[in-house]
C-alpha cells in the first residue's frame, strides 16, 4: 500500500502545473464538421517526471497541441485530411497520420530511456486495439490553460531546433508510425 501510494505521489507530482484536469471533453464524442478527434494518451509512468510536448506541424511551423503527462490524455481536433505531428523531449519524434471527417483516432506518446532525459514516441493505436480502454482508464483528460500556450511561445526556438535536428532522419527512416483513416472509430452521435 505504501508502494502505491508512493507511486501515486509521484506521478500526481509530475503532472505539468501549465494543464488542467477536466472532464470528457465535447470533441471527443463528436468532432465538429470536417474535424477528427485525435486522443494523445500517456498511460505508462516511465519518465514521468520529464513533460512530453505535442505540436501539429502539418503546416511547417510547429502549432501547440498540449502537454501530455504520465498519466494523463488529451483531446485535440483537427481538420480532416493528411497531418505531422512532432512529440518533443530530449529529441523529437514523429508521426503521420490521414484523418477522415468525424472519427476518433489514438495515439500513445511511449516514453523511451535517453542520454540526459526521457525521449519520446508517437505511437498509433487502432480503436480495434486490445489495450486501448485500459490505456484510456490509466490516464485522466486535461487541456491547455494560458500557461501552457505561453510555455510553448517562450520555447519555441528550441522546439524549432528539434524539428530541424529530427526531421532529417525521421524522414530518410522506413519505419514511419502511420495513423491511417481506417483506425479510428465513429463518433457517438
Amino acid at each position: 500500500m505504501l508502494f502505491a501510494l508512493s507511486t501515486l505521489m509521484l506521478v500526481s507530482a509530475c503532472a505539468s502545473s501549465h494543464m488542467r484536469d477536466v472532464p470528457e471533453p465535447v470533441t471527443v464524442s463528436k468532432p465538429t464538421d470536417n474535424t477528427a478527434t485525435l486522443v494523445l494518451m500517456r498511460p505508462s509512468i516511465f519518465g514521468g517526471a520529464i513533460q512530453s510536448s505535442v505540436f501539429d506541424i502539418t503546416s511547417g511551423d510547429p502549432q501547440f497541441v498540449g502537454i501530455v503527462s504520465a498519466g494523463k490524455k488529451l483531446a485535440y481536433e483537427a481538420p480532416a485530411g493528411k497531418r505531422r505531428l512532432m512529440v518533443v523531449g530530449e529529441s523529437a519524434d514523429f508521426m503521420d497520420a490521414d484523418f477522415a471527417a468525424e472519427q476518433i483516432y489514438f495515439a500513445r506518446v511511449a516514453p523511451r530511456l535517453g542520454l540526459w532525459k526521457a525521449r519520446f514516441s508517437l505511437e498509433p493505436v487502432p480503436a480495434s486495439s486490445p489495450d486501448l480502454e485500459s490505456d484510456l482508464r490509466a490516464c485522466t483528460w486535461v487541456e491547455n490553460t494560458p500557461a501552457s500556450r505561453d510555455w510553448a511561445r517562450s520555447n519555441m526556438v528550441n522546439i524549432n531546433a528539434k524539428k530541424a535536428e529530427y526531421l532529417p532522419d525521421w524522414n530518410s527512416g522506413s519505419d514511419k508510425p502511420f495513423l491511417a483513416q481506417d483506425t479510428g472509430r465513429k463518433a457517438r452521435q
